[in-house]
């Protein structure tokens, strides 16, 4: 009788209870609409001749840059079709265009635009940012000979200035 009694108690206070939960649980939450990003592709593979920590002494934006397979300096990188950017987002000409821009811009913060440039040493990978002008980091893997030994180094430009990272600090400072 005891049990019978405990095992009903225990039922109802169960019984009593489990609304409260069920209303806790199914409150709708609010969720944060994304800005759409036109454009964006699959991610970006970078070459793995590029791959790396890298170093330089030269006196340019980057003293170290991390390139992985996916990425450089932590931003995600992608494939970018310019084309499906809509013309009022790359050129606005009314304050809600460039409010519709600075949206998209934030939400790209983390996230690059990734392609190959050819250029007079050859042909350069290139991160550049969502939408962005001017502000591209180029990068291309070679070697030089330097007392006997073949030194690989990546050769850096943004359009404006050049530089060479190397895989150590010593080899930076060295060359």
């Amino acid at each position: 009788m005891k049990r019978s009694f405990r095992f009903s108690l225990i039922a109802a206070a169960l019984m009593a209870v489990a609304p409260m939960g069920a209303s806790v649980v199914n409150k709708p939450a609010t969720v944060q609409a994304s800005q759409k990003i036109y454009g964006l592709g699959r991610k970006y593979t970078v070459p793995k001749s590029i791959r790396g920590t890298w170093y330089t002494t030269s006196n340019v934006k980057y003293k170290t840059v991390r390139i992985g397979a996916h990425s450089f300096n932590g931003k995600t990188v992608y494939h970018q079709n310019k084309k499906a950017i809509p013309d009022r987002i790359l050129n606005p000409s009314t304050k809600a265009q460039m409010r519709e821009q600075k949206r998209l811009m934030s939400a790209t913060k983390n996230k690059l635009a990734g392609s190959y440039t050819k250029r007079a040493g050859g042909e350069y990978f290139t991160f550049a940012p969502w939408l962005g002008f001017e502000q591209w980091d180029m990068f291309k893997a070679k070697t030089m000979r330097a007392n006997g030994k073949t030194i690989k180094y990546l050769d850096y430009s943004n359009g404006y200035t050049g530089a060479k990272y190397f895989k150590s600090r010593s080899l930076a400072r060295k060359y």
